[in-house]
This record gives structure tokens, C-alpha cells and sequence, in this order.
């Protein structure tokens, strides 16, 4: 495991549970308006030894109950299956934060029950996804680990970043009625402080009024529908 960062106590990337999350280095994507450039492009500073987050995860097992694995991607890592495990054995609950364009990583990690919760980044429309990740993905993958994660019926979102010029209203519409019901959706504000396109830092995110037209178009589509950032 290359781990980029660790963060002990989160209350933020496990919904509804305290958490430690950690950081996978290196990404199979390009999304100009990503908030991770060091993540993705490896230049975050000093690898974390994964026995030294082993070790603090064993030393709090009583008191600390969820750990999210996020990137970067994580199903790049040659040994994220073991790693979970590990972490599984200690009596925590595991979430994972994708991109989904490794389906059959997915595939096995549910297979294997190694997944409590799930988080799917749904990056725009097919007809915007090559240019919303930098030229190396196709909607179709995202949509086939959104179909896995329905058919295991495990707890799980899915997450779309409200990008301007990449995420339209329109858009979201054909999303939802290609990947039909969905049990939790979260539409998150775009932060254009540090992007891995500089050009993207110059964007104006959408205001609030937009979340709420989101909201409206959207419907009942998702089960639950959460707005984050605003």
C-alpha cells in the first residue's frame, strides 16, 4: 500500500460513525478540477508505512470502529484486499471512497464481504466523462460498479462534484435515468482553491440557488439526497 496521508479521527468520511481515514498515492484519472493534485500525481511528500497505520489502528480497536480508504484510487493498490482484511480482523467496518473504473476490484471486494460502505464518484454525463477525467474513463465503467454495488445491496452513495462546464443540469437528469434508483446520492460544491488543472482554479462554483434546482430536477430519484459544501 502507497499511503499518502492518515487522518486518526474523522467525523466526516463515514456517515453517521467516527472514523480514521487514509490516503492511498497514485490515480488512473485526470479530473482537471481535482482537490488531491499530490495524491494523484504522487508528489504528496513521504509514503506512510502501512504497518504504522496497522499499528495505530490495532492500538485503538476498542475505541475506533470505522476506517475509509480513499485516494487517489484505491483499487490501484496491488494489495488493498490483504490490507482490508487486516483491518477488517480487528473488528472495524470498512468503507471505500472510488472512482469506479476498476469493476472487477470492486467486484472482489464485495465478493469477499470486505465492504461495509461504499462511496461512488459519478463524475458527469457520458457525454462529458472523458473530459471530466482527464481523457481516461468512460461513463460505462462507472456505471458497472454502480450495478454491483446495487445488486450486492450494500450501504453506499453515490457522489457527483458540481463542476461547472462539466456538470450541468441536464446532465444529472441523464444520470439518474441511466443508472435509475439509487439509495443515497450527495451532490458536492466544486472548491476551486487548488485543482490539478490551474485553469480550474479561476472557476466560480455554482451558487446555492443551482443545489436547490438540482434538488427539484432530480426528484425522487435517490432515496436520500444530501447537498455538501454549500
Amino acid at each position: 500500500m502507497k499511503i499518502g496521508g492518515f487522518v486518526p479521527m474523522s467525523l466526516v468520511d463515514y456517515p453517521g460513525m467516527p472514523c480514521a481515514a487514509i490516503f492511498t498515492i497514485g490515480c488512473n484519472l485526470r479530473c482537471p478540477f481535482c482537490h488531491n493534485p499530490g495524491l494523484v500525481l504522487d508528489q504528496a511528500g513521504s509514503e506512510i508505512s502501512r504497518e504504522i497505520v496497522l499499528e495505530f489502528l490495532r492500538q485503538r480497536r476498542t475505541r475506533l470502529n470505522a476506517v475509509c480508504i480513499s485516494g487517489g484510487e484505491p483499487t490501484l493498490q496491488p494489495d488493498l484486499v490483504p490490507f482490508i482484511g487486516e483491518i477488517r480482523d480487528m473488528g472495524c467496518k470498512v468503507k471505500l471512497d472510488t472512482n469506479g473504473s476498476r469493476p472487477e476490484v470492486l467486484k472482489r471486494l464485495l465478493e469477499e464481504g470486505l465492504l461495509d460502505y461504499a462511496a461512488l464518484d459519478i463524475k458527469s454525463s457520458p457525454a462529458k466523462y472523458r473530459q471530466a477525467t482527464g481523457g481516461f474513463m468512460e461513463f460505462e465503467e462507472a456505471a458497472q460498479s454502480a450495478a454491483l454495488l446495487r445488486d450486492k445491496n450494500i450501504s453506499c452513495e453515490f457522489r457527483t462534484t458540481a463542476v461547472p462546464g462539466l456538470v450541468h443540469l441536464e446532465g444529472l437528469e441523464e444520470i439518474a435515468r441511466l443508472l435509475g434508483p439509487v439509495p443515497r446520492f450527495a451532490l458536492q460544491q466544486f472548491r476551486p482553491k487548488q485543482t490539478l488543472d490551474p485553469a480550474f482554479a479561476a472557476v466560480t462554483p455554482y451558487p446555492a440557488i443551482w443545489f436547490e434546482n438540482a434538488r427539484v430536477v432530480l426528484g425522487g430519484w435517490a432515496e436520500e439526497f444530501i447537498v455538501r459544501g454549500i
